[in-house]
């Protein structure tokens, strides 16, 4: 991981020294579960080197091994009793839950964040029309603040979803060799993990079932799909000859090395390419669940790259967002210019619907709304056409032919989505 995607809170939460401090809680909470609290508090005092772990694996060639000789070498003796019973993934993998259980506490932090910007937006912007596009083109009206709405709602999932898979995700395993508990009791299990805020999980091999941290990647990636979504819709606003919204633009900030002129959307083009990244590791967690018999250590390798990754770029992406959605500018009067620039083309779906109100065959009524639209025709146009046609009187087209025609529901949409 680059420092370039990091927050200091979630490189210190994946720091190689915290996770092995994660394994003296892990040895510890053991420990005092078997009574052994005096030899618990030497264990988590000890201050354990990233380096002298590694020197000590390149003789053992084997990283928890190379941890307890540094303990026992320390404190002497009784640090036989340190792991008894216990094989090496209890350690590490329960280890990799407490960092996966820190790091949900600080997503979920800053997505609560988000949540609340969105819900602030939409409410500030619920009244402001504007053009709606589908395929790129101009649709029907919609308001600034239904955008925000329909995000605000993601939001709202994606933190059920943290919550929901919390219950899954945050357990850990004291059971042995093959999760048989041939050496350990369940009840010391409960206990340890008890002491560690952790519950255990229902059944586990030598290893905790990979799903679990899968799961935990996937969730990540949808809240990094929330961000991309959102940095999309802005870009797509913000292009010229449109320019109904821009991200924050410092002051001596450059948006080209070549083209003084140019602002570029750089923020969200960054949130955007790396909520593919996240996303794509999702396969990797998939990849990892099939392992060989009891274990192996496949899924070891790519956990140390993809666990720490997923969890610091979607914190980094959730603090750009955060940021962008909080300082975003609206140019209103871009706004009322392109809703005044799509002119009559908006309302072709309500002419439609009061066509076949008047009983007009569908057929019919669609060419007929088509031609007028199309061809550009005048309001004067339109009202001779379709009252000398349909008895469609001016105060009827004049109404099917305003935003208010469209917005109707835009209250009932916000109190679903927990807005207003």
């Amino acid at each position: 991981m680059i420092d370039r995607y990091y927050l200091k809170e979630m490189k210190e939460i994946w720091s190689e020294k915290n996770y092995y401090r994660k394994w003296k809680e892990v040895e510890a909470a053991v420990l005092k579960a078997r009574g052994m609290d005096d030899l618990a508090l030497l264990v988590l005092k000890e201050d354990i080197d990233p380096e002298e772990v590694r020197e000590k694996e390149k003789i053992s060639g084997h990283e928890l091994n190379a941890f307890l000789s540094i303990l026992e070498e320390r404190i002497g003796p009784s640090a036989g009793e340190i792991h008894k019973g216990l094989t090496s993934s209890d350690v590490m993998d329960t280890a990799r839950v407490l960092q996966i259980k820190d790091s949900l506490e600080l997503t979920l932090k800053k997505l609560k964040k988000l949540k609340n910007i969105l819900k602030n937006k939409a409410v500030e912007y619920k009244d402001t029309v504007m053009c709606g596009k589908t395929h790129g083109q101009i649709a029907e009206p919609v308001t600034l603040g239904l955008k925000f709405a329909r995000w605000h709602v993601f939001a709202m999932r994606n933190i059920e979803r943290v919550e929901e898979a919390s219950k899954r995700i945050l357990v850990g395993t004291i059971s042995g060799a093959v999760g048989t508990y041939s050496l350990v009791s369940p009840g010391e299990e409960k206990k340890t993990l008890d002491y560690l805020g952790l519950k255990p999980a229902p059944a586990a091999s030598q290893v905790l079932p990979r799903d679990i941290f899968c799961e935990y990647i996937f969730v990540l990636s949808l809240i990094s799909a929330l961000a991309g979504e959102i940095s999309c819709e802005i870009r797509l606003l913000s292009q010229d000859f449109i320019k109904e919204v821009s991200e924050p633009f410092m002051s001596k900030q450059t948006g080209s090395s070549a083209m003084p002129h140019k602002k570029n959307p750089v923020l969200c083009e960054r949130i955007s390419g790396l909520s593919r990244l996240v996303g794509n590791y999702t396969q990797t967690g998939l990849s990892n669940i099939a392992l060989w018999n009891e274990r192996d250590i496949s899924h070891s390798s790519n956990e140390r790259i993809v666990l720490e990754e997923a969890s610091s770029l979607t914190c980094y992406i959730l603090e750009k967002i955060n940021y962008v959605a909080e300082n975003l500018t609206v140019h209103k009067k871009n706004i009322k210019k392109n809703l005044e620039k799509a002119g009559m083309r908006l309302y072709s779906s309500s002419v439609l619907k009061l066509l076949l109100d008047k009983g007009v065959e569908r057929k019919e009524a669609y060419s007929l709304a088509k031609k007028i639209f199309m061809q550009g025709k005048s309001i004067e146009e339109i009202e001779e056409i379709l009252e000398k046609k349909h008895q469609i009187k001016p105060e009827e087209l004049a109404a099917a032919m305003k935003p208010e025609a469209y917005l109707g529901n835009v209250e009932e949409i916000f109190k679903r989505a927990g807005v207003i």
